[in-house]
């Protein structure tokens, strides 16, 4: 599992545009994301209404991304997109992907779809979790060894 050659080319690509774009690369963010934890969860990408990618044992995950923009590093009162698509939770796990400024992965959460359905059924209607919300109750699972409960040595990913 994992990116195809033509994937990991784009995800090159992407980065590079997305850089020489600055400011205005910022559309790019998100299947920057998107393809950078693939490759380094080996997730097999599958973009869909209701998920991002397929993980080894089949499971579904949904991917968020963000990157700073104004700072050195993300603003943790930033909020994430909603991982529920009209109301519905069609994925086993949501990730959220951090990205520096030259869109390189600094760390990847990971939330089951039980927990980010709690979560984001407390906030406001219409909003996403607040960045901290997501770090605070998500499992670090890159980079590996940063958390002891990591989920990708669990096994769920």
């Amino acid at each position: 599992m994992g990116l195809t050659e033509l994937q990991k080319e784009l995800l090159r690509l992407l980065k590079q545009v997305a850089l020489e774009l600055g400011e205005n690369g910022r559309a790019l963010t998100g299947l920057i994301g998107e393809l950078s934890a693939c490759e380094l969860l080996g997730l097999n990408w599958q973009p869909s209404p209701g998920f991002d990618a397929i993980g080894p044992s089949g499971e579904l995950i949904q991917i968020k991304s963000r990157k700073s923009w104004a700072t050195e590093t993300i603003n943790p009162r930033g909020r994430l997109s909603r991982f529920s698509k009209k109301g519905k939770y069609d994925f086993d796990h949501g990730i959220f992907v951090e990205l520096d400024d030259r869109y390189e992965v600094v760390r990847i959460w990971q939330l089951n779809v039980r927990q980010l359905e709690v979560l984001e059924f407390k906030e406001p209607k219409g909003n996403g979790l607040h960045v901290y919300t997501f770090r605070k109750a998500g499992a670090i699972v890159y980079p590996q060894g940063e958390n002891k409960g990591s989920m990708m040595k669990q096994g769920t990913i």
